[in-house]
């Protein structure tokens, strides 16, 4: 009942809307996390095609220890280095995209190109030349902070390749004049021809 003008009014929608109420505030006391739906991970075992993929070659050095040094243990040992390539070798797939996405950039479809080398880059995120290729897209988006930074990355994965370390540096420079910083443009030329 509910007392309105000094007269008892009895409500008819009294329990629906005490009902809602009850429900109201018990939302508000409820935690965000709680009110989450709980949806399992479905794990979807991979089929592994077995295909021959030619690997650059691994270059092995050996050393011994230094005249003066005991070896360990004891006996004499040879210490072993194994040295990576900075590229790693291209699967099927990358190859695919490169080659898709270099059509596509010629063609002037750069969206495409880019998005094609992100698909090429979450397959083998470790390929120094998957990172300079799409900086040169970012550049010729006139992205050039974007293509600055992706060339440095490039960079990083690709200490040991001078060539392509060079390409990066130059998409750097480039980079560099679009945003107009002529001195920083300079300096990434210089380390370009080293």
């Amino acid at each position: 009942m509910l007392k309105v003008n000094n007269r008892m009014v009895i409500m008819t929608k009294a329990p629906v809307f005490l009902t809602m109420l009850m429900l109201l505030a018990l939302t508000a006391c409820t935690p965000p996390s709680a009110t989450k739906q709980y949806y399992p991970e479905i794990v979807i075992p991979e089929k592994r095609v077995e295909a021959p993929i030619e690997s650059p070659p691994v270059s092995v050095g050996e050393s011994t220890p230094k005249e003066g040094q005991a070896p360990s243990g004891g006996t004499s040992q040879v210490h072993k280095t194994v040295t990576t390539p900075s590229v790693p070798a291209e699967s099927p797939a990358v190859l695919a995209l490169v080659q898709e996405a270099d059509d596509n950039s010629a063609s002037g479809q750069l969206e495409n190109a880019a998005a094609t080398l992100e698909r090429a880059i979450r397959i083998q995120p470790r390929n120094a030349l998957l990172w300079q290729k799409l900086a040169e897209v970012r550049l010729k988006q006139n992205q050039p902070g974007l293509a600055e930074d992706l060339a440095k990355k490039s960079n990083v994965m690709a200490k040991d390749n001078k060539t392509l370390v060079g390409k990066n540096w130059t998409i750097i420079a480039e980079a560099r004049r679009q945003k107009g910083d002529v001195e920083g443009a300079v300096e990434a030329d210089a380390k370009a021809k080293r």
